[in-house]
């Protein structure tokens, strides 16, 4: 068969036309870490305020939105935040300078995660202080040590190293209450009873002597060894 530079045309010109496939920079894979390296017990939860120690980010305090325990990563709430690029995002939610474009690349904010080990507690006395800057508020180490709760009770809490000063774990957010649909069952008549005992057993007596086997099984087995399975 030969061949000219007719195979060396291309169909496509552009691997976006379809709108559906996407480059392997959308599809990156998750970090992944030894399971030897990550942390066995935690310190940081969701909800805490952190304050970042080292890179483009220090000295910057915000809420841990979001933890990746398998990759010792943490996201915080508007701190290192990057931009990426993304096709086809909605025109109502960019820019209203820009509504005139159509079609095209756009630069979403995209909130970058941190490694675990940049971060730091902060000290529970500086959390509500709105007199001190973030760079102004102390950072502390913390560990888990037991304290006494009560005479004969003690607890794990998470203390500021060397002292016994508890951090206090952060609050859980209250779920939002369900609203009423006209396709809900009331409790009344889920508790209705539907399904009357009895004492009789569940298969009439004859069919249960069917089911039971009489002969044992090595006799069943030798008169039937030549039969062909189906």
């Amino acid at each position: 068969m030969q061949k000219g530079p007719v195979h060396m045309l291309r169909q496509h010109w552009s691997k976006f036309k379809d709108g559906n496939t996407k480059t392997k920079r959308f599809n990156r894979p998750q970090k992944w870490v030894h399971p030897k390296n990550r942390i066995e017990r935690w310190k940081i939860f969701e909800g805490d305020i952190v304050k970042v120690m080292v890179g483009r980010a220090k000295n910057e305090v915000g809420k841990i939105k979001s933890v990746d325990k398998l990759s010792n990563r943490i996201w915080i709430e508007n701190v290192n935040m990057g931009r990426m690029t993304k096709p086809k995002i909605n025109l109502d939610r960019i820019n209203p300078e820009n509504k005139d474009k159509t079609g095209g690349w756009w630069l979403a904010p995209v909130l970058k995660p941190i490694h675990v080990s940049n971060v730091m507690h902060i000290h529970p006395d500086d959390i509500n202080d709105e007199n001190k800057q973030n760079s102004e508020k102390r950072a502390v180490r913390s560990e888990w040590k037991k304290v006494e709760i009560d005479e004969n009770e003690t607890r794990w809490r998470r203390v500021i190293a060397g002292t016994k000063t508890v951090i206090p774990f952060p609050k859980k957010p209250k779920e939002p209450e369900r609203e009423k649909s006209p396709f809900d069952t009331s409790s009344e008549i889920a508790r209705q009873l539907t399904w009357n005992v009895s004492l009789d057993p569940p298969l009439p007596p004859g069919v249960i002597d069917e089911l039971r086997t009489p002969y044992k099984g090595w006799r069943y087995n030798a008169q039937n060894k030549n039969r062909p399975f189906i």
